[in-house]
């Protein structure tokens, strides 16, 4: 086993250098990855951009036409998600809540049953 892993490292240490492209020719292809990927994400970020301009402006007379119904309507969204989202919170704290109280009070029973049953008088305090 050991003839073997002492060949496999001598035939990596043997490995021929020659083979790995120039570091110029390195850095060129990384150079041209890095300009290829960049410019294409900027393009897809322009026509994002515009498709959302565009799509502002055919929606502003529909907006503006629906907006004594739309805003009203958003207030009413918005305090309905707040008021669930508050209780929701509520009923997490009093689950949160009980569970320890629970947990204090079993742990509480069991340390007084164990001092009980050898015989000794348990005092939290």
């Amino acid at each position: 086993m050991a003839d073997q892993s002492r060949h496999v490292t001598l035939k990596l240490q043997d490995h021929d250098h020659s083979a790995a492209p120039p570091s110029s020719l390195r850095l060129t292809g990384k150079f041209l990855t890095a300009g290829a990927a960049g410019t294409t994400l900027l393009v897809l970020s322009g026509l994002t951009l515009t498709g959302t301009v565009m799509a502002l402006i055919m929606a502003t007379p529909v907006l503006v036409v629906f907006s004594p119904i739309l805003v009203p309507a958003g207030i009413v969204v918005f305090l309905t998600a707040a008021g669930l989202v508050f209780s929701g919170g509520c009923g997490m704290a009093a689950v949160t809540t009980l569970t320890l109280m629970y947990k204090y009070i079993s742990s509480y029973v069991a340390t007084k049953k164990r001092a009980y049953s050898y015989g000794q008088y348990f005092c939290p305090f």
